[in-house]
């Protein structure tokens, strides 16, 4: 029952502005009834919540979610991963930057956002208006609610720079005011409602849901893209580094031992996890997570797609003793003669193009013995991680670095502890042959290259360090990048264009990015 409420309540969200946010009507229950306790403004957080992971294909909306759309747009375009093959979804024009503002992904990611933004003023408008006495669970609700919305403008702004901020309940266009924000307001609207999540949000909630050191995490990592480009805001830094620093210093978190362990669907709420999107296995009934399915490697069950690759030049950038090279996967499955499955290498990669560079952190079972009965290859229960406490770590020495021009001790401390995990020797030990003996801005974003690869940050790390345009134009057509002409990349691909069905819609009240015309 409480499943089927949360699918009914889709009718609280409706918002059909043309195709601005085109969250259609999906049922004709009426609210007018509803929100009338704790248990129900839960349903509704609910659904919030399951914005991020909406496999609905009406509109493809999948496209735009948490294992498909988000997952190649913050992705692919960098230096760490391509697309390979496209089946028409318009993946392979965001890989080599012949994408244009009618791009599926772009508008399905926008849509996305923008869904759950709306979503979450619908919770925090009712909730205010309702009777309800204060208390810890309605302070909670609009906590997690006020997280939400700007975790999706957070989004938004990164990804298409200047855009309308919607910061309440809509029912009809007339509503909206269209204008496009400034960069900086954008911000100061995430700051605000991230600040108001801390002090609501209590230290420990149920799993899946935001805590207060997900909610510190996530406002110190704003202050930090603030910090860098393209505002350049050096007094955010100090503030990144105290929110950090909160989350360091409470014990509650550390690096595992097994790094690779974290990404195969089993070991997602230690303590390394700090938020993520959760997913489940729907095997053959429906899509479920897609988190490493799109990535992966060949087998002969077609268990990955392998759509989205890396590079010959990326592997070679690791060291050969650090074992998260691991990640990228130098050999396919196969059948031997008794019908199991072994490795088959791919040892000699001296010819031009070798394209044979797998990106295979995320990992589920190979066999519909592993996956269970009824598993299908667009459906499996690998959550896609947001923060962990290894990023915090290297996030705090970014932002000492850009507070006081260099890296204290303790900064260096942190980066070295995640380093001596990657190479599989005691976090806690100093290791002459391992630890990086001072900082630059240079081996800081490989280190975070290194060790949070393929989870959705490399796009947004190299614009906030200024060496996107860089990454790119690195490459020479050997290896697997034969298909990418560095040469296209320009200015304007530091912001997606506007997708061109949100600017028909408008009727031409919001404009194209600059260079997308």
């Amino acid at each position: 029952m409480k499943k089927y409420m949360i699918l009914l309540l889709t009718a609280a969200f409706a918002f059909n502005a043309c195709n601005f946010l085109e969250v259609p009507l999906e049922s004709s229950v009426a609210t007018s009834n509803y929100f009338n306790n704790i248990e129900e403004f839960d349903m509704v957080l609910t659904g919030v919540y399951n914005a991020f992971k909406d496999t609905d294909t009406y509109d493809n909306r999948r496209y735009g979610n948490y294992f498909q759309g988000m997952m190649v747009i913050t992705r692919v375009g960098t230096d760490e991963m391509i697309v390979k093959h496209d089946p028409g979804h318009g993946e392979y024009e965001l890989s080599n930057y012949t994408y244009t503002a009618s791009n599926q992904t772009i508008s399905r990611c926008w849509y996305t956002m923008y869904m759950v933004g709306q979503r979450a003023c619908v919770l925090i408008d009712r909730l205010a208006a309702s009777s309800l006495e204060d208390s810890e669970a309605k302070r909670r609700i609009e906590g997690e609610a006020r997280f939400l919305r700007a975790f999706a403008y957070f989004h938004l702004v990164r990804l298409y720079g200047e855009v309308p901020i919607i910061d309440h309940e809509v029912s009809d266009i007339s509503m909206v005011n269209l204008e496009r924000r400034s960069i900086k307001d954008v911000y100061e609207f995430v700051l605000s409602d991230l600040t108001k999540a801390v002090d609501l949000i209590p230290e420990e909630t149920e799993i899946g849901h935001i805590n207060k050191d997900a909610a510190r995490a996530m406002l110190g990592t704003v202050y930090l893209q603030m910090a860098g480009k393209p505002l350049e805001d050096i007094s955010k830094a100090t503030l990144a580094k105290e929110m950090f620093a909160q989350v360091i210093n409470g014990g509650r978190h550390a690096l595992v031992a097994d790094w690779l362990g974290l990404f195969d669907g089993k070991h997602e709420h230690g303590p390394e996890y700090i938020w993520d999107i959760e997913f489940v296995n729907l095997g053959s009934t429906g899509y479920g997570g897609q988190v490493g399915t799109m990535d992966g490697i060949s087998t002969p069950f077609s268990g990955y797609w392998s759509r989205c690759q890396t590079s010959r030049e990326f592997y070679e950038s690791f060291d050969p003793n650090d074992l998260r090279r691991d990640a990228i996967a130098r050999y396919s499955y196969v059948e031997n003669e008794d019908k199991e499955l072994v490795k088959e290498y791919y040892e000699d990669y001296d010819t031009e193009f070798d394209s044979h560079f797998y990106a295979y952190k995320f990992r589920h079972g190979l066999t519909q013995a592993e996956r269970g009965a009824g598993w299908a290859n667009w459906s499996n229960p690998i959550n896609s991680p947001i923060i962990r406490y290894a990023d915090v770590l290297l996030m705090y020495a970014e932002a000492d670095m850009r507070a006081n021009g260099q890296a204290g001790s303790d900064a260096l401390e942190y980066v070295n502890q995640v380093r001596r995990r990657g190479f599989g020797v005691d976090v806690h030990t100093p290791d002459i042959k391992v630890d990086l003996k001072s900082l630059t801005y240079e081996n800081l974003l490989a280190e975070r290259s290194f060790e949070l690869c393929f989870e959705g940050h490399r796009w947004y790390d190299l614009v906030r360090f200024g060496e996107l345009g860089n990454a790119i134009r690195k490459y020479h057509y050997n290896s697997s990048l034969e298909h990418i002409d560095p040469s296209v990349f320009n200015e304007k691909h530091l912001f997606y264009p506007v997708p061109q069905d949100v600017i028909d819609a408008s009727n031409g009240a919001i404009q194209q990015n600059r260079g997308w015309l």
